[in-house]
């Protein structure tokens, strides 16, 4: 299942920016161990602000909250502020054709 998130890094009064630089660093290490397992499909740093926005490939909702709140090198200083599940739209387009009527 494909979901749309993004997140908002939220460490400010909270660890240095060493600190956090430190652990981003360790992101960006397990962002690309996602990225080469297929796991997410593409993932962006939001130019001048300190925002991420990724599509990931999980197999469930429950799945990707554990991997957003126990996972993530992150997860205490990412806000997630979207996460919107994504359907294929070809398999919305039969539906349409069909106007619903499975």
């Amino acid at each position: 299942m494909l979901f749309y998130v993004q997140m908002r890094w939220n460490h400010e009064g909270r660890i240095s920016l060493d600190e956090l630089w430190e652990i981003e660093a360790r992101e960006a290490a397990h962002a690309q161990e996602t990225i080469e397992s297929g796991m997410v499909v593409g993932i962006w740093k939001v130019a001048a602000q300190k925002r991420v926005i990724a599509v990931v490939d999980m197999e469930s909702a429950e799945e990707l909250d554990r991997t957003a709140l126990g996972r993530l090198p992150m997860r205490e200083y990412l806000d997630f502020e979207i996460v919107w599940p994504l359907r294929d739209y070809g398999g919305f387009a039969q539906d349409v054709q069909q106007h619903y009527n499975v």
